[in-house]
């Protein structure tokens, strides 16, 4: 397979799961549909793949409304336990999304889950990893898929699902294109 460069949505694919959920596509550029890129000429296959696979895509946005960041600002904290990414990466990272409202919506929907989850426990830093890891799939893939694909290190299937059921949103693949 050629190498795939992702077109959005960067900051999911580089939090790195071991696999994820994506929808890739080969042929000319459309638009999306319900989550999936279903336009024109383009072929499109949903499948599990290895995000050390793909390419950031170039940035797509000069700069991001103060709204926007803002948003980010936020999830970036809710997450910055599990993810110690710089906020500065994560405002890159979303500016390299072709629609970064649409992501930061993913990723309010994530944070709004992990935090109903995670208020009024006591969690050790394994366990809010599985949290996290559990919402970053559901992201993309509906419960069943991440119940099959999850690598929880502390978390139990039985807290997994319901972590999932706090998750309110269709599930989001992310969508890249092959490289010419």
């Amino acid at each position: 397979m050629s190498h795939m460069t992702a077109v959005f949505p960067v900051r999911r694919s580089l939090t790195r799961p071991a696999a994820f959920v994506i929808a890739l596509s080969w042929g000319c550029q459309g638009t999306t549909t319900d989550g999936l890129a279903t336009a024109g000429a383009r072929t499109v296959e949903t499948q599990w793949v290895d995000p050390g696979t793909l390419r950031q895509s170039p940035v797509q946005h000069d700069s991001l409304s103060p709204s926007q960041v803002d948003r980010i600002k936020k999830v970036h904290e809710v997450f910055a336990e599990v993810d110690p990414t710089p906020l500065e990466k994560w405002l890159e990272d979303f500016r390299r999304d072709r629609d970064p409202d649409r992501e930061i919506a993913i990723y309010e929907g994530m944070a709004e889950a992990y935090v109903a989850y995670s208020e009024g426990r006591s969690l050790t830093p394994d366990q809010k990893a599985d949290v996290y890891q559990v919402v970053l799939l559901r992201s993309a893939a509906p419960d069943d898929e991440v119940l099959e694909r999850v690598s929880l290190k502390v978390l139990t299937v039985a807290e997994a699902k319901q972590i999932l059921s706090l998750y309110k949103a269709p599930p989001t693949p992310l969508t890249v294109v092959a490289d010419p």
